[in-house]
């Protein structure tokens, strides 16, 4: 992998530095397949009880397979209902109407809010969001047949299900908003709504990968998985409830279905024999308020590739490597200044790589040489094209698991939806290309992957509404 960065016209000891970080950053075919078996052996540890040393979480939803069959009915009525999505990583609700036409769900309108920064306890965050829903009713003049309209909340959060309409908030200070933890969101959301008169009721809370699985799953019967990249990291795939020993005695368990899981995939990495981040790696987790959890997560995810850039940026900048060195590059030394969506100037084929260039005079006030310009894109490359390796390795992992799962044999299709699928799509490309790979050595070729853009979800929270 290192001779593939080498610069033509760079010193000796810029392409040595740049080589050596190649190197660090490098994952061998083997160690891409341990990955997958570790992963695969997280998830089955995950099933036999909560805080397994080696184990994901694997929080068990009450969404089922068989919800394809309830979409079905909705659609004889093309009936109508809302989606909702909480991304509390960015402080934004999106709200979206999805109603049936053509035999397939459609967005027929949509808008983001902003929550207010200033909102004090978790009341005024659902009373908040209930305005925005009745702003949203109000505005498209939404009416159902039947007098109410049914809501699918989806959230980025874990939830520790209890009933179809949801469950509390599972996380701590360490990966989860304050104003979040332990909430109630389907009745934190209808109490909101029912001060406001509202005709909308929560009929079903999700975790944002969760309804990723069922919105595609309209379109794929055999959707077996799902994958969401976004400012954080997730995987779903269905399970028999009656496997699953740490619901043992349930009604889930008793019912023979088969359930949507939803992985908590960020965690993966924590006590790993095969993860390995590097030195750049660990000083990010170090710094970053929660050291040692959610480890894999801050190798792959939107929030932290950018950092991780920067930082290999600063290495180059600390041996006067890069840049005129009159230059003012003060703000290189900023925590999380060097974007996540400046990464896309990978991309940049030009002769001159002016859009490089740009960028690092526009965003950093830095003018640039030919050589710095292609060193700042080799650092991009570097760093995404091991990110999705990394996750091409982990949902190999969980497919696995998932065709397990089949009642019986099925083509396994893999459904991927979050902002990173528009943002970087050699990260997506390479991320389905590493997984095809190993799944072939598990004989496990025919596997499908679809991208459903950063919508997929919405829609999915509204067709669990459907759910019975």
């Amino acid at each position: 992998m290192s001779s593939d960065f080498a610069i033509t016209g760079a010193s000796t000891a810029q392409n040595n530095l740049l080589a050596d970080i190649a190197s660090k950053f490098n994952l061998t075919d083997e160690h891409l397949g341990e990955i997958a078996t570790e992963v695969h052996r997280y998830l089955v540890n995950g099933l036999e009880g909560d805080d397994v040393r080696q184990g994901l979480p694997s929080r068990v939803s009450y969404i089922k397979k068989g919800i394809v069959e309830d979409i079905r009915e909705a659609k004889k009525s093309e009936g109508l209902a809302l989606g909702l999505t909480i991304n509390t990583s960015t402080s934004r609700f999106k709200v979206a109407s999805v109603k049936f036409v053509n035999n397939a769900p459609d967005i027929i309108n949509k808008q983001v809010y902003y929550m207010t920064k200033d909102i004090s306890n978790t009341s005024q965050l659902f009373e908040e969001a209930a305005t925005h829903i009745a702003q949203f009713v109000n505005t498209h003049n939404l009416v159902s047949d039947s007098g109410q309209i049914s809501l699918g909340v989806t959230i980025d959060l874990p939830l520790e299900e209890d009933s179809k309409s949801g469950g509390r908030v599972a996380c701590d200070t360490r990966g989860c908003n304050a104003l979040f933890m332990n909430v109630d969101i389907a009745q934190s959301l209808n109490s909101a709504m029912l001060k406001q008169h509202l005709p909308v009721r929560v009929t079903s809370t999700t975790n944002c990968v969760i309804s990723t699985m069922v919105a595609a799953q309209h379109h794929f019967p055999t959707t077996c998985a799902a994958l969401i990249l976004n400012h954080g990291i997730n995987a779903s795939y269905y399970e028999s409830a009656n496997k699953i020993s740490k619901i043992s005695g349930s009604e889930l368990s008793g019912s023979g279905a088969q359930v949507a899981i939803n992985t908590e995939l960020a965690r993966f990495g924590e006590n790993s024999e095969v993860v390995q981040p590097t030195m750049w790696d660990h000083r990010i987790d170090r710094e970053s308020g929660n050291t040692g959890y959610h480890v894999f997560e801050k190798l792959v995810a939107d929030k932290y590739l950018g950092e991780i850039v920067r930082n290999l940026i600063t290495d180059f900048l600390d041996v006067r490597l890069i840049f005129p060195k009159d230059a003012d590059v003060s703000t290189f030394s900023e925590p999380y200044t060097f974007f996540t969506s400046y990464m896309t100037i990978m991309e940049d084929t030009s002769d001159d790589l002016r859009e490089v260039g740009d960028l690092l005079d526009a965003g950093f006030n830095v003018k640039t040489s030919h050589v710095d310009r292609q060193i700042v894109r080799a650092l991009c490359r570097i760093v995404t094209m091991r990110a999705a390796k990394l996750v091409g390795a982990a949902v190999a992992g969980v497919v696995r698991k998932a065709t397990e799962a089949m009642d019986e044999p099925a083509q396994a299709v893999v459904s991927i939806s979050g902002q990173l699928t528009e943002m970087n799509q050699p990260y997506v490309g390479c991320t389905i290309k590493t997984a095809q790979e190993l799944l072939e050595k598990m004989n496990l070729k025919d596997a499908v992957f679809n991208v459903l853009g950063e919508d997929g979800y919405t829609v999915g929270a509204a067709l669990s509404s459907f759910s019975k």
